[in-house]
């Protein structure tokens, strides 16, 4: 069978199984996790060389580790990861069956299909065909799958890490899902640019609480909570996070200036440090390049009565962080209640947080443990397209590792633009052929080199 065919039909089969979590479900319901099993079950039928070659070990619904063994292992091992589950759809918004992967324009629609089963399936493609011919890499190549990324994790990367410390396992890189090669996302700038997530924003969502005595609407009091919570969210809108430059944004800007449409845009960013507060004052306007250089809040939710005759027994907002180092959950907690300056608001975590993921020193100088491997295998398949150091400002299953590597790689070697990225967690989500392919080729000028 044509190799480009059998990886369309895998494709569309890791499509069809509808591994999407029901509202309401709980770890542990059958029916919510049977089709994790199922795409467990998939990963061993489809590629059945990899599977002989590989050990395989599932540690529940939400893991699957496997194990290559290298012909010559020094002790540094490589993890690649990848995650099956997906987020959920509001189907009547969508023009075709969210779960038919279906070929349309040369896109294959579905969920998951850009986050992240193409990933998922292109690693393994490149995997398959190595054993195929018979190819042994020279270091132990571990993969983890995860069934809860898009959840927390915690069920499937946070045990999965459990087991590798057990094992007394430490890896020498590990490569997972990230940042694309943007096309046409940077202003300015013309050319496609591989942007390889070196760094990972820390993740703090907050609850800001204000209570008072409920009662009928037709007697409100002189001070209402929702006015006291206002006048908090207005006071921190006025005092955002300071920005900072990180080694690796300073290198992504200096690495970017020769891109440059202009000279002057050119000259502005390779001297982004020397302007300092003149350079982060241009950007600012802009959130996607604002959000690298600061710590942003974002208002997502507010709640108050459950009728509108009556007053609430509390006000409430949940706003989320996106921690840039050196912040921490601690130190953001503070500055929040510091901004807020009301002891009538209450600020504590909504559900979790996690502090940020420091990048490895050396792959903000784009050298270190895996650079070149990661360098040859993009030249191999995109030839010409530069890659630069980045911040992935989203946050992925790589962050519960960060203890076990040596540093850590975010990339979808996927050409992507604007329009095309917006689609990830969206309508109709679909990724093109050509880079359903270019995907698989890059995970095994990858492999080829361990």
């Amino acid at each position: 069978m044509d190799t480009n065919k059998a990886m369309v039909e895998h494709f569309q089969e890791a499509i069809r199984i509808k591994t999407d979590w029901p509202k309401g479900a709980r770890a542990g319901d059958a029916v919510a996790e049977a089709p994790l099993l199922r795409f467990q079950d998939f990963l061993a039928a489809a590629y059945p060389h990899f599977n002989k070659d590989a050990e395989r070990t599932v540690l529940s619904p939400y893991s699957v580790v496997y194990r290559w063994s290298g012909s010559a292992p020094s002790g540094n091992p490589i993890l690649i990861l990848a995650h099956y589950d997906v987020v959920p759809v509001e189907q009547e918004k969508w023009t075709v069956d969210p779960f038919g992967a279906e070929i349309k324009d040369g896109y294959i629609y579905g969920r998951g299909s850009l986050d992240m089963k193409s990933i998922l399936v292109g690693v393994m493609e490149g995997a398959e065909a190595l054993c195929v011919q018979g190819f042994r890499p020279r270091e132990d190549v571990w993969f983890a799958f995860g069934g809860d990324e898009e959840r927390s994790g915690l069920l499937g990367a946070y045990r999965a890490v459990q087991w590798f410390t057990g094992q007394k396992i430490h890896f020498s890189w590990i490569l997972d899902e990230g940042t694309p090669i943007a096309v046409d996302m940077i202003k300015g700038i013309r050319e496609p640019l591989a942007l390889f997530g070196i760094e990972e924003k820390g993740y703090l969502s907050m609850d800001l609480v204000v209570r008072q005595k409920p009662g009928h609407a037709s007697q409100p009091p002189a001070v209402q909570a929702v006015a006291v919570l206002g006048a908090a969210l207005a006071r921190l809108v006025k005092k955002p996070f300071p920005f900072t430059l990180s080694a690796t944004m300073e290198e992504f800007f200096a690495s970017l200036a020769p891109h440059a449409a202009s000279k002057g845009m050119g000259w502005v960013m390779a001297h982004a440090r020397f302007l300092g507060n003149i350079f982060f004052k241009a950007v600012a306007g802009t959130p996607s390049i604002a959000a690298m250089l600061h710590t942003t809040v974002a208002m997502t939710q507010l709640f108050g009565s459950a009728a509108d005759n009556v007053m609430p027994s509390e006000a409430r907002a949940v706003i989320n962080l996106r921690l840039l180092s050196p912040w921490t959950v601690e130190t953001a907690l503070d500055f929040v209640r510091r901004a807020v300056a009301d002891d009538r608001v209450e600020a504590g975590v909504h559900l979790e947080g996690f502090d940020p993921v420091p990048a490895n020193p050396e792959h903000a100088l784009r050298r270190g443990p895996g650079w070149q491997i990661m360098e040859n295998a993009l030249q191999k398949v995109f030839p010409g397209i530069p890659a630069l150091p980045f911040l992935m400002v989203a946050t992925t299953d790589s962050r519960h590792y960060k203890r076990l590597a040596g540093g850590i790689f975010r990339f979808n070697p996927f050409k992507l633009n604007s329009r095309e990225l917006s689609l990830i967690h969206g309508h109709d989500e679909r990724i093109s052929l050509e880079n359903l392919y270019g995907a698989a080729g890059f995970y095994r000028n990858v492999l080829e080199q361990l």
